[in-house]
Protein backbone atom coordinates (compact mmCIF):
# COMPACT_ATOMS: atom_id res chain seq x y z
CA UNK A 1 0.00 0.00 0.00
CA UNK A 2 1.42 3.34 -1.03
CA UNK A 3 1.68 6.01 1.67
CA UNK A 4 -0.46 9.05 0.99
CA UNK A 5 1.74 12.17 0.79
CA UNK A 6 -0.78 14.09 2.92
CA UNK A 7 -0.70 11.46 5.68
CA UNK A 8 1.49 12.64 8.54
CA UNK A 9 4.29 10.35 9.66
CA UNK A 10 4.22 8.72 13.08
CA UNK A 11 7.05 11.04 14.16
CA UNK A 12 4.96 14.06 13.04
CA UNK A 13 1.96 12.79 14.99
CA UNK A 14 4.12 12.48 18.10
CA UNK A 15 5.20 16.14 18.02
CA UNK A 16 3.97 17.89 21.12
CA UNK A 17 3.05 14.61 22.79
CA UNK A 18 4.77 13.55 25.98
CA UNK A 19 6.63 10.36 25.14
CA UNK A 20 8.24 8.55 28.08
CA UNK A 21 11.94 7.78 27.84
CA UNK A 22 11.53 4.25 26.51
CA UNK A 23 14.75 2.73 27.85
CA UNK A 24 13.56 3.67 31.36
CA UNK A 25 10.00 2.38 30.89
CA UNK A 26 9.25 -1.24 31.85
CA UNK A 27 6.25 -1.36 29.50
CA UNK A 28 8.66 -0.85 26.60
CA UNK A 29 10.84 -3.76 27.66
CA UNK A 30 7.80 -6.02 28.14
CA UNK A 31 6.98 -5.55 24.44
CA UNK A 32 10.02 -7.69 23.67
CA UNK A 33 10.06 -11.07 25.44
CA UNK A 34 13.54 -12.31 26.37
CA UNK A 35 15.79 -12.50 23.33
CA UNK A 36 13.28 -11.18 20.76
CA UNK A 37 14.49 -7.59 20.53
CA UNK A 38 15.91 -6.96 17.04
CA UNK A 39 19.43 -5.55 16.67
CA UNK A 40 18.29 -2.23 15.20
CA UNK A 41 16.08 -1.61 18.26
CA UNK A 42 18.99 -2.48 20.57
CA UNK A 43 21.23 -0.03 18.67
CA UNK A 44 18.65 2.77 19.01
CA UNK A 45 18.20 1.99 22.71
CA UNK A 46 21.97 2.21 23.14
CA UNK A 47 21.96 5.63 21.46
CA UNK A 48 19.27 6.93 23.86
CA UNK A 49 21.06 5.42 26.87
CA UNK A 50 24.37 7.00 25.90
CA UNK A 51 22.74 10.42 25.54
CA UNK A 52 21.12 10.01 28.97
CA UNK A 53 24.49 9.01 30.48
CA UNK A 54 26.16 12.00 28.86
CA UNK A 55 23.47 14.28 30.27
CA UNK A 56 23.86 12.85 33.78
CA UNK A 57 27.66 13.06 33.60
CA UNK A 58 27.57 16.68 32.43
CA UNK A 59 25.06 17.72 35.12
CA UNK A 60 27.31 16.21 37.80
CA UNK A 61 30.39 17.76 36.22
CA UNK A 62 28.73 21.19 36.20
CA UNK A 63 27.90 20.83 39.90
CA UNK A 64 31.51 19.91 40.66
CA UNK A 65 32.82 22.75 38.50
CA UNK A 66 30.56 25.26 40.26
CA UNK A 67 31.86 24.08 43.63
CA UNK A 68 35.43 24.40 42.37
CA UNK A 69 34.65 27.85 40.97
CA UNK A 70 33.28 28.99 44.33
CA UNK A 71 36.41 27.72 46.13
CA UNK A 72 38.64 29.50 43.59
CA UNK A 73 36.72 32.75 43.99
CA UNK A 74 36.91 32.48 47.79
CA UNK A 75 40.66 31.83 47.53
CA UNK A 76 41.12 34.80 45.18
CA UNK A 77 39.09 37.11 47.45
CA UNK A 78 40.92 35.98 50.58
CA UNK A 79 44.30 36.37 48.85
CA UNK A 80 43.64 39.83 47.37
CA UNK A 81 45.83 41.55 49.88
CA UNK A 82 48.62 39.02 49.39
CA UNK A 83 51.66 39.71 47.35
CA UNK A 84 52.01 36.43 45.40
CA UNK A 85 51.07 37.66 41.92
CA UNK A 86 52.07 34.40 40.25
CA UNK A 87 49.60 32.50 42.43
CA UNK A 88 46.83 35.06 41.75
CA UNK A 89 47.41 34.83 37.98
CA UNK A 90 47.31 31.05 38.15
CA UNK A 91 44.05 31.14 40.18
CA UNK A 92 42.45 33.65 37.80
CA UNK A 93 43.48 31.58 34.79
CA UNK A 94 42.03 28.47 36.44
CA UNK A 95 38.85 30.41 37.26
CA UNK A 96 38.45 31.47 33.62
CA UNK A 97 39.01 27.88 32.43
CA UNK A 98 36.45 26.63 34.96
CA UNK A 99 33.89 29.25 33.83
CA UNK A 100 34.53 28.24 30.20
CA UNK A 101 34.01 24.56 30.95
CA UNK A 102 30.83 25.33 32.89
CA UNK A 103 29.59 27.35 29.93
CA UNK A 104 30.48 24.64 27.38
CA UNK A 105 28.93 21.91 29.50
CA UNK A 106 25.82 24.03 30.13
CA UNK A 107 25.42 24.63 26.39
CA UNK A 108 25.70 20.89 25.76
CA UNK A 109 23.23 20.11 28.59
CA UNK A 110 20.78 22.49 26.91
CA UNK A 111 21.13 20.63 23.57
CA UNK A 112 20.80 17.13 25.03
CA UNK A 113 17.04 17.06 25.84
CA UNK A 114 16.26 17.74 22.19
CA UNK A 115 18.71 15.04 21.03
CA UNK A 116 17.33 12.60 23.60
CA UNK A 117 13.79 13.35 22.47
CA UNK A 118 14.72 12.85 18.81
CA UNK A 119 16.52 9.57 19.51
CA UNK A 120 13.64 8.42 21.72
CA UNK A 121 11.05 9.15 19.01
CA UNK A 122 13.25 7.38 16.45
CA UNK A 123 13.39 4.39 18.80
CA UNK A 124 9.62 4.52 19.36
CA UNK A 125 8.79 4.65 15.65
CA UNK A 126 11.21 1.85 14.73
CA UNK A 127 10.26 -0.33 17.69
CA UNK A 128 6.51 0.11 17.43
CA UNK A 129 6.61 -0.45 13.65
CA UNK A 130 8.46 -3.72 14.27
CA UNK A 131 6.05 -4.73 17.07
CA UNK A 132 3.02 -3.88 14.94
CA UNK A 133 4.34 -5.96 12.03
CA UNK A 134 5.00 -8.85 14.43
CA UNK A 135 1.50 -8.40 15.87
CA UNK A 136 -0.03 -8.60 12.38
CA UNK A 137 1.99 -11.75 11.65
CA UNK A 138 0.86 -13.38 14.92
CA UNK A 139 -2.77 -12.35 14.29
CA UNK A 140 -2.60 -13.96 10.83
CA UNK A 141 -1.04 -17.08 12.35
CA UNK A 142 -3.78 -17.12 15.00
CA UNK A 143 -6.45 -16.79 12.31
CA UNK A 144 -4.91 -19.65 10.29
CA UNK A 145 -4.62 -21.81 13.39
CA UNK A 146 -8.26 -21.11 14.34
CA UNK A 147 -9.38 -22.10 10.84
CA UNK A 148 -7.31 -25.28 11.07
CA UNK A 149 -8.74 -26.14 14.50
CA UNK A 150 -12.30 -25.53 13.26
CA UNK A 151 -11.68 -27.75 10.22
CA UNK A 152 -10.27 -30.49 12.45
CA UNK A 153 -13.27 -30.17 14.80
CA UNK A 154 -15.61 -30.58 11.85
CA UNK A 155 -13.63 -33.58 10.61
CA UNK A 156 -13.68 -35.06 14.14
CA UNK A 157 -17.48 -34.54 14.36
CA UNK A 158 -17.88 -36.39 11.06
CA UNK A 159 -15.64 -39.22 12.24
CA UNK A 160 -17.53 -39.50 15.55
CA UNK A 161 -20.85 -39.60 13.66
CA UNK A 162 -19.47 -42.25 11.30
CA UNK A 163 -18.18 -44.28 14.26
CA UNK A 164 -21.63 -44.18 15.91
CA UNK A 165 -23.19 -45.22 12.61
CA UNK A 166 -20.71 -48.12 12.29
CA UNK A 167 -21.30 -49.23 15.88
CA UNK A 168 -25.07 -49.23 15.31
CA UNK A 169 -24.62 -51.14 12.04
CA UNK A 170 -22.35 -53.73 13.70
CA UNK A 171 -24.74 -54.18 16.63
CA UNK A 172 -27.78 -54.45 14.32
CA UNK A 173 -26.07 -56.94 11.99
CA UNK A 174 -24.86 -59.09 14.90
CA UNK A 175 -28.28 -58.97 16.51
CA UNK A 176 -30.02 -60.02 13.26
CA UNK A 177 -27.52 -62.83 12.70
CA UNK A 178 -28.00 -63.94 16.31
CA UNK A 179 -31.78 -63.95 15.88
CA UNK A 180 -31.56 -65.75 12.55
CA UNK A 181 -29.04 -68.44 13.49
CA UNK A 182 -29.65 -68.76 17.20
CA UNK A 183 -27.32 -68.54 20.11
CA UNK A 184 -25.56 -71.91 19.73
CA UNK A 185 -24.73 -71.48 16.04
CA UNK A 186 -23.63 -67.89 16.60
CA UNK A 187 -21.31 -68.96 19.44
CA UNK A 188 -19.75 -71.63 17.18
CA UNK A 189 -19.36 -69.09 14.42
CA UNK A 190 -17.79 -66.58 16.87
CA UNK A 191 -15.24 -69.17 18.07
CA UNK A 192 -14.33 -70.24 14.56
CA UNK A 193 -13.85 -66.65 13.35
CA UNK A 194 -11.69 -65.76 16.37
CA UNK A 195 -9.27 -68.58 15.48
CA UNK A 196 -8.78 -67.23 11.95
Amino acid sequence: MKKNENTPSIADMLKGKKVPILVLDQRWHKLYPEGTKPDFVCALEKKVSELLKEQGKLVNEIKDLKKAKKKLMDAIVSGMNGSNEKKKDKQQKLLLETKERIEQNSDRVMELPYEIQQANVELLVAGITYCYDELKNRMKELEDLTEDINAQREELKQKVAYRVELEESVDATYSLMHDLLGREVMNLFDRQKRKE
